[in-house]
C-alpha cells in the first residue's frame, strides 16, 4: 500500500466503505426491517385473536348466564317456587292447562355442586298455536330465569290445524345445604 498514490488509497478506502455500508443495509438493516414487519403482522394477527376470544368468551357467558344474573334471579324468587308449579300456573294463565298430556320434573347437579337444574319434559296435544304462543311467551320473559331449551311441534286434528307440542323447560335451583 505504500506503493499507491493517495487517488488510488481514496479509492480503495472509499471503496470500502461503500462496500462496509452495502454488507451492513444488506445483512443488517433490512432483516431487522423484515423482521419487525413480521412482528407487527403477528402482534395483529394476535389482537385480533384476543379480540375474537373476548367476543366468544362474552357470547358464552350471555349463553350460559353470569353468575351475578343468576343470583339476583334466584333471590328475587319465592322461596317456594318450584319449576313444575310454574309451568302449571303459566299453561292455566294462558289457556292451556286443559290440554297438558303430562308433565314430568326431573333434575341435575352441576359441577360446582350449590346448584341443580331443574327441568320439566311436557307434552301438550290439541292446542291452538295462539295458546301456544301466549304459554311460551309467559315461559319465556318470566323474571324467574326460566327458559325452554327443547320445543318439538307437529300438526294434528282433522284438518291439521291444531298443534301437539312436547317441549323441556329448565331452570337454575340453589341447592339446599346438608
Amino acid at each position: 500500500m505504500k506503493h499507491l498514490s493517495t487517488r488510488e488509497k481514496n479509492t480503495i478506502v472509499l471503496g470500502s466503505l461503500l462496500t462496509l455500508v452495502f454488507l451492513a443495509v444488506q445483512f443488517i438493516y433490512l432483516p431487522l426491517v423484515d423482521k419487525k414487519k413480521d412482528l407487527e403482522r403477528i402482534s395483529r394477527v394476535e389482537q385480533e385473536t384476543v379480540r375474537q376470544m373476548v367476543q366468544l368468551h362474552e357470547q358464552y357467558r350471555d349463553l350460559t348466564g353470569e353468575p351475578d344474573m343468576e343470583q339476583t334471579i334466584l333471590a328475587a324468587r319465592p322461596r317456594d317456587f318450584t319449576l313444575f308449579s310454574f309451568l302449571d300456573s303459566e299453561a292455566e294463565k294462558s289457556g292451556v292447562k286443559k290440554n297438558i298430556d303430562y308433565m314430568r320434573p326431573f333434575s341435575q347437579d352441576m359441577d360446582d355442586g350449590t346448584f341443580l337444574i331443574s327441568k320439566v319434559r311436557l307434552k301438550l296435544k290439541n292446542l291452538y298455536l295462539n295458546d301456544f304462543i301466549d304459554f311460551i311467551k309467559g315461559v319465556e320473559t318470566s323474571d324467574y330465569g326460566v327458559s325452554v331449551i327443547s320445543l318439538s311441534l307437529s300438526r294434528t286434528g282433522d284438518q291439521a290445524t291444531m298443534l301437539e307440542a312436547v317441549l323441556e323447560a329448565r331452570t337454575l335451583v340453589q341447592k339446599e345445604p346438608l
